[in-house]
This record gives C-alpha cells, structure tokens and sequence, in this order.
C-alpha cells in the first residue's frame, strides 16, 4: 500500500475581490505530492503557480476545497495555525535573496533559529552545518556585498534548511543569476532533493524544470 501524500489538494479554488468584481485565480485544482518528490510548476504570469504555491506553503488559504498535509485536513485552520506550520515544516528560497545587507552570511543563515527560540549552541551547529551543505563554509563571514549572485542564493538556500523543513518551496530560484551560476545552484537543490529533500519549484525557464521529476503545467487557473 503506497505512503498516503505529504500534499493531498482537492477541488481547490482561489477567487480574489474588488469590490463586487471577482478575479478566480485557481479553480478546481486537484493534486498529491509524496515525500522526497520534486516538482515544477511551470505557466505564464497570471496562470496561477504562484497562488497555489502560496496556498500549499500555507501563506494563504483558498477560498474552497481541501488541503490535506501530512494526512491532516488543515483546511479550516486559522492564521496563527499556518504561521506555525510554516514555521516548523516550510523553507523558502526566492528570486530575490532577500538577505539582510550588514549581517554575515552566519547570521543570516541562523537569523530563523533566533525567531524560533533555538539556544546560541545549537543555532551554530546548525547554521555552521547548513552553510557547508552549500558549499559555503569558507565564506560564512562574508556580508551579502562581498559575495557573488550565485554565492547569495546559497546563503538562501542555507537559511531555508536550517529548520530543516519537511519542504523546500523555490520561487524563480535562478531568476536573478546567469546560465552558468544557475546550474550551479540547480545542482545544490538536485543533491537536496536526492537526499530525500522534498522541493517544489515555481519556474518560467523550461532548463530548470527539467530538474523535477514531474513538470506541472498552469494556465488560466488550471493544471493542463
């Protein structure tokens, strides 16, 4: 009998209002994702990957469905409910580093273990730990402006695991970087993911896609 999904969606749907005009971002999206999948999702702005990752990364809550995560509906649940599972099972690595300007590559790294309460020891085990998973040992006490793009989205990638998250969601991870730096990047998140890391990629480039096991296609709301 297979092991019941990490991600089980059903008849999802996202409608946003102004007013009384009503915009439907996602409508009826059914979908499951096993622990230690990898998965694109691939469309053209406005076809609503990026609604959805925000819903199954529990950023926002649909406007009907269910979601069932790690085999709990947590459909109903409140904000403060998904703050915390965001906290304790999500990391995220975006287009933009969005790493702090003064702070170390160390300290950026276990800027999550402070917020999350984690003793001075063990947050630099772990950030120490999660810096050398990215190759990235040597520069740790490097600030953001002396390193390079490539060098900036690993300090990312390294702050999204040091809570070691059950998932690891990558918005346009190599938007900002150059063909050459973003398979360099692309190969850290292959390795994550062939360690059991499960990843879930939103993506416009058809050369990052081809690193998921399954390629996801949006338009108009919808997976075709």
């Amino acid at each position: 009998m297979p092991a019941q999904p990490l991600i089980d969606i059903q008849n999802i749907q996202k409608t946003y209002w102004n007013g009384s005009v009503a915009t439907p971002a996602l409508r009826d999206v059914c979908l499951k994702i096993r622990e230690g999948e990898c998965v694109a999702f691939m469309g053209p702005s406005g076809s609503g990957k990026s609604t959805l990752m925000n819903i199954l990364a529990f950023l926002d809550a649909p406007s009907s469905g269910s979601y069932h995560f790690a085999g709990v509906d947590i459909t109903s649940f409140d904000e403060d409910y998904r703050a915390h599972l965001r906290n304790a099972a999500i990391g995220f690595v975006f287009q933009q580093f969005h790493l702090l300007p003064r702070t170390t590559a160390f300290d950026n790294v276990r800027l999550p273990l402070m917020y999350a309460g984690v003793g001075r020891h063990e947050q630099k085990k772990r950030a120490y730990e999660a810096l050398k998973t990215v190759g990235l040992a040597d520069r740790m006490y490097h600030r953001p402006n002396e390193l390079s793009g490539g060098q900036q989205q690993r300090v990312s990638i390294a702050r999204a695991l040091v809570n070691n998250p059950k998932i690891l969601f990558c918005d346009e991870p190599t938007g900002n970087l150059d063909s050459v730096t973003a398979k360099e990047v692309m190969e850290i998140l292959k390795r994550l993911h062939n360690s059991g890391r499960t990843i879930i990629i939103v993506t416009h480039a058809d050369d990052v896609a081809s690193y998921a096991q399954h390629t996801i296609h949006m338009k108009d709301g919808k997976i075709v």
